[in-house]
């Protein structure tokens, strides 16, 4: 099918390297996406960092992409091509840091009317992450709900989502973004940096405790926020495995851990349709203007390299995006 250029890893800790490589071709199940925008993620930097198990010099990187269906495999409904679409790539196969990706049929969600190119690559792996930390809580409405790192691409889109079941919410963040969580509904926003940060919390609900929190920090920060928790309620921990916490026949604090990635491994057909609808309405309401992103910073493809640099060193405040055509 051609040559195509990629960005490949060369090993742990060394840069990538801009390279042709042949265009693949789709097998049973899979579809062919020529890449139209990648969404960057901490994920890729941090695999680029420091290894992965899977990954040997050659592979290429990036789980977040975004473009149109140019062939299919065996087994798809040829109605996919000429669609666009976004997707969450395994990790270990080939990425999205290349001109074309081979993506499971499975696993594609099909872009909105109205929603860019670059707003669906931005949202897979944080808009995915969040829905699925809000789905851990069996009920919202009227509930009080905790989130640290409310300012943060995960962060602003699990805000949202509570806030829209009805949950009242209270978030950690950077000054910088109180006034934007405050006129979307949030109780309370708390400076992280604050020394008091998790007494200010504690003051700003009755009785100091929540129904619930998700935490957008590490597992240290995470558990740290148990004394803040009610009876029987629920912590998401999307940044490490928070081990059980306090007295056993207690508190009954509820554990959950997120993974998206490993529903590749590990999720049913079932798993990835759930998830996958559930992205495309969340895609839709991006469209519709109903759901708000982190801002986007678009840069060009022989750029890439430099773009995981700024993310790598702090860029936080904004998504990086990578325009391949």
């Amino acid at each position: 099918m051609g040559t195509q250029t990629s960005w490949q890893y060369q090993g742990a800790g060394q840069s990538l390297v801009m390279a042709p490589v042949a265009i693949p071709t789709p097998q049973a199940h899979q579809v062919l996406v020529a890449n139209r925008v990648i969404g960057l993620n901490p994920v890729d930097w941090k695999l680029i960092q420091y290894g992965h198990g899977a990954w040997q010099p050659g592979h290429i990187p990036g789980v977040d992409g975004a473009g149109e269906v140019v062939a299919v495999g065996d087994g798809v409904d040829t109605s996919w091509l000429g669609q666009r679409v976004s997707y969450h790539a395994d990790l270990t196969r080939h990425g999205s840091f290349a001109e074309y990706t081979l993506v499971d049929v499975k696993a594609l969600m099909a872009i909105a009317d109205g929603v860019t190119d670059a707003r669906a690559a931005a949202f897979p792996c944080p808009g995915l992450t969040a829905w699925q930390a809000v789905a851990k809580f069996p009920s919202l409405k009227g509930k009080r709900i905790l989130v640290c790192g409310g300012g943060s691409a995960v962060g602003r889109i699990a805000v949202q989502l509570l806030l829209a079941k009805g949950a009242k919410v209270s978030t950690t963040a950077s000054k910088a973004n109180h006034a934007m969580l405050l006129e979307w509904g949030v109780s309370q926003c708390v400076d992280y940096k604050a020394a008091d940060w998790k007494p200010q919390l504690a003051n700003s609900v009755e009785d100091g405790q929540f129904d619930g929190a998700i935490d957008l920090v590490s597992a240290d920060n995470a558990a740290a926020l148990f004394d803040l928790l009610n009876y029987g309620s629920h912590l998401v921990s999307v940044l490490g495995r928070v081990e059980p916490l306090g007295d056993a026949f207690a508190k009954c604090v509820s554990l959950h851990e997120i993974a998206l990635g490993a529903i590749y491994q590990f999720g049913s057909d079932t798993k990835f349709a759930e998830l996958t609808q559930a992205g495309e309405r969340l895609l839709e309401k991006i469209g519709q203007q109903q759901l708000e992103q982190v801002p986007h910073k678009l840069m060009a493809f022989e750029e890439l390299a430099d773009a995981l640099t700024q993310l790598q060193a702090g860029g936080k405040t904004q998504k990086y995006l990578i325009q391949v055509a």
